[in-house]
């Protein structure tokens, strides 16, 4: 009962139902006041009791003017409903049109009966061709074998949703996408009619906590390398001086060579400990006024008493006339270096040149080093710059080098790019800013 007037007391409220009631008395007060003076002027006013014309006349007009304004109530609140209810569809329909996210309904024979902007852009399904075709269309085959149709049917029917679902949706050119799912019912009569499902592509999102992941991995690293390059460092300098005054020494050509042997390895010990540290700190840079030529220069004359490059061509076309830059000779070289072991190392299996060029533009500097080897698929091509990756054996390499390398190159504000495809070698280009 108390439900009842509570749902009473609301639409009267709604609809203004006591402004209604007092304009209503106000005009059959109104009314018979006019008619009393009426009366009063015009009528015969020995009768001390109304006759039943009277009371007609009074009743009639009263229910005239009492129509009148209940016509008119009645057509301007329908006019003010009609443009409250269009007013609301327009909103709903501007949200659902321009929403980023897709936003799709499905009926209960699990077909799609809309289809927004949103979807079509996500998916690269049109409204036309998504609508009427079953929804697990955009359902990858292994969702739709372990049943996902049915646990979300499972849901819609306990709760009337299912809230951040996280899941994949195949898009029209067969890629599959990670998205957050929410699915809702569509009531009508106290009936469930359908659903409705919002579907954010969370991509991005994968990606951003993925690199979270790594720098909270690369933060952890940083610390460990301070306290290696401490502890391992001092030990390291002195077992090297102490194998190089050994080799002095030692007249049997093979104790020299296995000590020459050791030394190699402390080398090899010493630069990953100062690859780490580097990796991990901020770039110190001593900035002065540097001429790249001589610095690539420099950089081959060091590598050309490497092993491996006895069997490599190294050729320099560099720009007579290259403006200097204002960078870290010492860095710069550093890069260089990098740039030639890993090309080394690529010449391997194929080919046997490499090629450094320096040129300019209005904006940079430019320096290409580019090798005739067995280059790189998309994939490993897409992650050559990132910390720790690396294809070589184990044993062989940090997956350091050219992840320091970008990481000095960005902070001069320059960039450090790579084209390469499997068997066509790999260039990769420096492209330092000049000084403004």
């Amino acid at each position: 009962m108390l439900s009842s007037w509570r749902k009473i007391l609301s639409i009267f409220r709604e609809f203004h139902a006591g402004w209604l009631l007092l304009a209503s008395f106000s005009i059959i007060l109104f009314t018979l006041g006019v008619w009393e003076i009426l009366e009063q002027q015009f009528f015969d006013h020995r009768l001390e009791t109304p006759g039943l014309e009277e009371i007609l006349m009074r009743g009639f007009l009263v229910f005239t003017l009492l129509a009148g304004w209940t016509t008119w109530i009645v057509f301007h609140f329908r006019n003010q409903l009609i443009t409250q209810l269009s007013s609301t569809a327009d909103r709903y329909r501007n949200i659902v049109e321009n929403s980023a996210d897709a936003i799709i309904t499905i009926g209960q024979d699990n077909r799609i009966q809309s289809w927004n902007p949103g979807a079509e852009r996500l998916f690269g399904w049109t409204a036309m061709e998504a609508i009427d075709n079953p929804v697990g269309m955009m359902i990858p085959d292994k969702l739709l074998q372990a049943g996902e149709l049915l646990c979300l049917a499972y849901g819609i029917t306990q709760s009337s949703e299912v809230k951040n679902y996280q899941t994949e949706r195949l898009a029209k050119d067969g890629r599959h996408i990670p998205v957050n799912l929410t699915e809702t019912a569509l009531i009508i009569n106290q009936k469930i009619t359908g659903r409705s499902q919002i579907i954010r592509d969370i991509s991005e999102l994968q990606t951003i906590e993925h690199q979270m992941r790594q720098s909270d991995r690369l933060a952890t690293v940083g610390q460990l390398a301070a306290g290696v390059a401490h502890e391992i460092g001092n030990p390291l300098t002195s077992i090297s001086s102490l194998v190089q005054l050994l080799e002095r020494r030692m007249k049997k050509p093979e104790h020299i060579s296995k000590l020459g042997r050791i030394r190699v390895n402390i080398e090899r010990i010493t630069k990953i400990v100062h690859e780490l540290v580097d990796f991990t700190r901020p770039q110190a840079t001593d900035v002065q006024t540097v001429q790249l030529n001589e610095v690539i220069q420099s950089a081959v004359g060091l590598m050309s008493y490497d092993n491996r490059s006895q069997k490599i061509t190294i050729s320099l076309d560099l720009d007579e006339h290259l403006t200097r830059i204002k960078a870290s000779p010492d860095k710069l070289h550093q890069v260089i270096v990098n740039l030639l072991v890993n090309a080394f190392d690529a010449l391997k299996e194929q080919g046997n040149t490499i090629l450094i060029q320096t040129s300019e533009n209005s904006a940079s500097v430019m320096v290409r080093v580019a090798d005739d080897g067995a280059g790189m698929d998309p994939e490993v091509r897409d992650k050559i710059f990132e910390p720790f990756f690396t294809t070589k054996d184990i044993g062989k390499g940090t997956g350091l080098g050219l992840s320091v390398s970008h990481g000095i190159i960005n902070s001069m504000n320059g960039k450090l790019s790579v084209d390469s495809m499997a068997g066509n070698g790999a260039t990769f280009l420096i492209e330092i800013p000049k000084e403004k």
